[in-house]
């Protein structure tokens, strides 16, 4: 995409669309009501949804009975505990020389951990997430990984492969919007080097507005920022798609998120769950009184007791029989309402993807792990697996840009880079008896060696400890004196 024209509209007509759509997302995902009510206020963003959702139907003085449930918050950071909840298994050689040691450099000062769990829970919500690696020696020796929504990036495709990408970010914003300043970091490849260039643009909200030198404002000023090229692969950065295929553009190479097709229900939910409210509120005993016996100001606190001495002979005079004071109190329907809202929940978490048992739902106080477990939460599970999909070959072509960065930045002495393999952990407790019950099948039915059966039954183990805990059985049970690596050895003869 290179840079966008000079005065042009901002976001580029052809982004436009996503960029509503990151908008809309961003809100549900923030769990905060004030943002729904803000977004579904703007008329001329969703002109459809002044008669539809709940959230633009309620009028200003209605909005402080409004109630949210972030059912998006919850299946994002549901999302990511799936995949990243346990450090996924990162194999490569730690001995290599400087390779190894960087490896786990970059993984110790990046916190990857905490980081990919940011950027999966980002993934869900958002359609995707950009990994990017940038040099930054005043703050670290290595490599440092960032993560960008797809709201803050112009990428380009080629083959379904990220071969461009445009970074933006405001770095200053006065009067209200009047003039915004965005700094612009575009990769691109050039004849086999990685060039990243820098531009500064002074513009508006909805307009790009013109180049402006980096050191005009303090914000860009310290940074010192140059176009530098890399004799490296890739682009420095590699994007992770949160699923495939796009279903509101299935050309597209972007990923969608979670929940796009369950926002109707969502709000529907945060009706539902405001309903309840209102009926709570509306259940308080009400206390019908006259205007002639309220106090001077005309007013009365509904959540005052009201305990008046009246003069009832006015009334009685009359020959009328009025109430001068009537105590009110509606139903509280709440049962209703908890019903409705538990089978708008499930729907919502099962047309994301998810089990309904993965959100505490139809468990009916059973605990369980291993294999009951996976039988109830296999949607979930099958979905993590889709997902794990595009993490894996993500991670480890970032593995290999960081190793070739780190060379090329001259952050570290050269060394020949690694690939490196990743494996997601399995987030499913797995029951030691359903463990014991396999291998004892398998041992009757004479498939099974033990060393298998002590790897199976401690996954975690290095191979040095599986093999000494192979020898100490076989002594024990006198098969055989020798060592455990000779226990497999068949000698072959000529006759």
């Amino acid at each position: 995409m290179a840079f966008i024209e000079a005065g042009s509209s901002f976001p580029p007509e052809n982004w436009a669309y996503w960029f509503r759509k990151w908008r809309e997302w961003e809100a549900w995902y923030s769990g905060d009501p004030q943002q729904l009510l803000e977004l579904y206020s703007s008329i001329d963003l969703y002109p459809d949804t002044e008669t539809g959702r709940f959230w633009a139907r309620l009028e200003k003085e209605e909005r402080q009975t409004g109630v949210h449930i972030p059912a998006a918050g919850d299946i994002a950071a549901t999302s990511s505990n799936l995949l990243f909840a346990e450090m996924p298994k990162i194999e490569y050689d730690e001995a290599a020389k400087n390779s190894g040691d960087r490896i786990s450099m970059f993984i110790k000062e990046n916190g990857l951990l905490q980081k990919l769990l940011e950027a999966a829970e980002l993934a869900a919500a958002l359609s995707g997430v950009f990994l990017k690696l940038d040099i930054e020696p005043d703050l670290v020796k290595i490599p440092i990984l960032t993560c960008i929504l797809p709201s803050q990036a112009f990428p380009t495709f080629w083959r379904d492969r990220l071969s461009e990408v445009l970074f933006y970010r405001v770095v200053k914003e006065t009067q209200g919007g009047e003039r915004v300043w965005r700094l612009f970091e575009n990769r691109s490849r050039d004849n086999g080097y990685l060039l990243i260039e820098y531009r500064l643009y002074r513009g508006t909200k909805v307009k790009i507005g013109r180049e402006v030198d980096m050191e005009s404002i303090e914000e860009t000023k310290y940074l010192k920022l140059e176009d530098i090229r890399y004799k490296m692969e890739g682009l420095g950065c590699v994007y992770v798609p949160n699923m495939r295929p796009n279903r509101l553009d299935p050309n597209s190479p972007m990923g969608i998120n979670d929940f796009d097709s369950v926002i109707s229900l969502m709000d529907s939910l945060d009706f539902t769950w405001s309903s309840l409210i209102r009926d709570i509120e509306m259940g308080l005993a009400q206390v019908l009184i006259d205007q002639e016996i309220l106090d001077i100001n005309s007013k009365f606190n509904k959540f005052q007791k009201a305990f008046v001495k009246l003069k009832l002979a006015p009334w009685r005079l009359g020959g009328e029989s009025i109430k001068p004071i009537e105590q009110v109190q509606f139903d509280i329907r709440v049962e209703q309402h908890l019903k409705a809202c538990e089978s708008l929940f499930t729907q919502i978490v099962t047309q994301s993807g998810y089990s309904a048992q993965t959100f505490g739902l139809n468990i009916d106080g059973k605990a369980e792990s291993g294999t009951a477990l996976r039988i109830r939460e296999r949607k979930s599970l099958l979905t993590r697996e889709k997902k794990g999909r595009y993490w894996q070959p993500a991670l480890a072509s970032l593995f290999m840009q960081m190793q070739q960065m780190d060379i090329q930045s001259n952050l570290s002495t050269s060394y020949k880079p690694q690939e490196v393999t990743i494996t997601l952990e399995d987030s499913i407790i797995i029951d030691p008896k359903d463990v014991s019950e396999t291998i004892r099948n398998l041992e009757q039915a004479k498939t099974v060696s033990t060393y298998s059966k002590v790897k199976r039954l401690n996954p975690e183990w290095e191979e040095t400890a599986i093999e000494e805990e192979v020898d100490k059985i076989l002594k024990e049970q006198g098969i055989n004196d020798l060592p455990f690596e000779n226990t497999n050895k068949t000698e072959v003869t000529d006759e």
